[in-house]
């Protein structure tokens, strides 16, 4: 449900997961990010694979309208 989804959340940490050298970091920023759009499961593990990192990336880049 896009509507429950706070936009300015998911940028605030897809712009922090791209910015950082981090990969501790990245993929916690990421996780935040997936959990909130509900595209990844929400279990605490934010040991993100590649393929779960582009989830989240292509989804936030859909409901961000090509911002993120």
């Amino acid at each position: 449900m896009t509507e429950d989804i706070n936009k300015s959340y998911v940028q605030r940490y897809v712009d922090r997961a791209k910015s950082t050298d981090s990969i501790a970091e990245k993929n916690n920023c990421l996780y935040r990010a997936g959990t909130h759009m509900e595209v990844i499961d929400c279990n605490g593990n934010d040991n993100l694979t590649p393929d779960q990192q582009q989830t989240v990336l292509n989804a936030a880049d859909k409901l961000l309208g090509g911002q993120s």
